[in-house]
């Protein structure tokens, strides 16, 4: 069985790949616990300078699999903070908490906890067919992973508010003119536009890089973990509600959902 979690390392380099194209690069929670254990051994290793996360097959990640979503509801809401904070937010945590530059290369979507991670990151780079989308309203959810908090102070306020409340797709050119990406390249050349940007870091001064970033996020995120456990303590009452189940309920029957706001 081909592993769902590619990691290579190479010329000062760690290279993280999401690996289920076959859906579009879903997540589950042990995917995930592979993909926190490696960025924890990157940042420990003095040969891994910066840290690259890519999907396979044209797709960053779409996301959470349904499957292991639908199985959230009805869970109590403690076993759902649980896995969600273990998983999910975890590597939200450990790819923003890196030490070392984190770079998201995204073509296709970057969807849900996908955009999250991109977000994380210290530097995004989009292909021309990437797409940007916090799709956890359409759910009845929010977004819990960090996403509220960086992600007005990326892009600013209002639009930040736009992607957050009415769940808008953010497409390559758009995610350049508002900064949420730095560079847009050719599909067929994101890989290697990424690559040279790791490698311009990776000859970088490490001390200075590490510095810098504990020093940006000093100025960010006084209360970021405050923000954290508000926003899975509320995604877990938000699991079990009827909207939750009645959009999940939709999305299975190739229809719209009809929310009512009950618990």
């Amino acid at each position: 069985m081909e592993a769902e979690v590619i990691i290579e390392k190479k010329n000062g380099i760690g290279r993280i790949t999401f690996n289920r194209p076959h859906i579009k690069n879903a997540l589950t929670p042990p995917m995930l616990g592979q993909v926190m254990d490696a960025i924890a051994r990157f940042d420990k290793d003095d040969d891994i300078r910066v840290l690259l996360f890519s999907g396979a097959g044209g797709s960053f990640t779409s996301g959470g699999d349904l499957s292991f979503l639908r199985d959230m509801s009805g869970k109590k809401p403690f076993e759902i903070k649980r896995t969600v904070y273990t998983y999910f937010a975890g590597t939200a945590k450990a790819i923003k908490l890196c030490s070392k530059p984190t770079i998201a290369a995204v073509a296709g979507p970057a969807v849900g906890a996908g955009c999250e991670y991109a977000i994380a990151c210290d530097f995004r780079i989009a292909g021309e067919s990437a797409m940007f989308c916090e799709t956890w309203v359409n759910l009845g959810l929010i977004a819990p992973l960090g996403g509220m908090f960086l992600l007005p102070r990326i892009i600013g306020l209002g639009r930040a508010t736009d992607m957050l409340l009415r769940g808008t797709r953010v497409y390559a050119d758009e995610a350049l003119r508002i900064g949420l990406v730095t560079q847009v390249a050719p599909d067929a050349e994101l890989d290697q536009a990424a690559m040279k940007l790791a490698a311009e870091l990776a000859e970088g001064p490490p001390l200075a890089y590490t510095s810098l970033k504990e020093g940006l996020r000093r100025g960010m995120e006084s209360s970021l973990n405050a923000e954290w456990e508000f926003n899975l303590y509320a995604q877990a009452m938000l699991i079990n509600s009827d909207d939750y189940t009645e959009a999940t309920t939709a999305g299975k029957e190739k229809r719209r959902p009809k929310f009512k706001g009950k618990r």
